[in-house]
């Protein structure tokens, strides 16, 4: 079993129509026997539209997080609705968002898990740092990041630690029932990099000041006790959102592949993975 894998494709952002086009042929055309995706696919107006695509041009099963511009533009609770009801409308087994979906068996003793993730602002300079993210910006970000933001920037770290937190709480719910059904080896897909080894941002380590927007340090420390507890389960998390092409093996039987992308050019095929 072969599986592709992009990440941050930002399809609403690709030139033209022609380059669209060009990105579906590729996709139908691929050898692969599944497709991941980790994250910002679209934004919320379009995200029904751009899985729709992605769903009849691949024809085989997709399994799906949402990165943090996939809720731009929206409210977090109506792009997830849109997300279910694509869902829905897809014949069934095509479209998995793993975030609800999770988990699922693949073949033999490997299982792949996910949950959206996001970034939990624990990392690095933490509330401290004065960087910033467009994420809660009024014009174009994510509502309820936006509202929480009126209410001050401690509320809003607030907020981002609780979907952090989330995150990692459902991944570990979905991890532990995985093992109950005997899986050896389990994909974790998820859109912020769980580790600061796995952070890079332009080609260099993710700076202290970023690092509470680039890391889901919530989700990297439920890793860690579950490796711990769980020696003989092999754990490789394939995560987007810096964009740094990173692969790394931050603990024994933990490694995190972060994907490499352009912004606004034709999605990046990352090396298949072989099940």
């Amino acid at each position: 079993m072969k599986l592709d894998w992009i990440t941050d494709p930002h399809l609403d952002h690709l030139p033209d129509e022609k380059d669209l086009i060009k990105f579906v042929q590729r996709l139908h055309d691929r050898d692969s026997d599944g497709l991941m995706i980790t994250g910002d696919i679209a934004e919320s107006p379009t995200i029904y539209e751009f899985l729709g695509l992605l769903s009849g041009s691949y024809q085989r099963p997709i399994y799906f997080v949402l990165g943090n511009h996939d809720y731009y533009k929206g409210w977090m609770g109506e792009t997830k609705q849109k997300v279910r009801e694509v869902c829905k409308a897809v014949p069934d087994g095509i479209l998995n968002w793993m975030t609800e979906a999770g988990p699922l068996h693949l073949e033999g003793d490997t299982w792949i898990v996910g949950h959206d993730g996001w970034y939990d602002g624990q990392a690095g300079h933490g509330v401290q740092s004065k960087l910033g993210m467009t994420d809660a910006l009024p014009t174009h970000g994510v509502f309820d990041l936006c509202e929480a933001a009126q209410l001050g920037k401690l509320n809003l770290f607030l907020l981002i630690k609780k979907l952090g937190m989330l995150g990692a709480a459902i991944v570990d719910q979905q991890l532990h029932f995985a093992i109950d059904k005997g899986a050896k080896r389990i994909f974790i897909l998820t859109h912020v990099p769980p580790f600061w080894e796995a952070s890079q941002f332009r080609g260099k380590p993710t700076s202290a000041a970023f690092a509470p927007f680039y890391i889901n340090k919530s989700m990297g420390d439920m890793l860690e006790v579950f490796s711990e507890q769980h020696p003989e389960v092999q754990l490789e998390v394939f995560a987007g959102h810096t964009h740094g092409g990173v692969e790394v093996e931050v603990l024994h039987n933990v490694l995190v592949r972060v994907g490499s992308a352009r912004y606004g050019s034709l999605p990046i095929f990352q090396a298949q993975v072989e099940v």
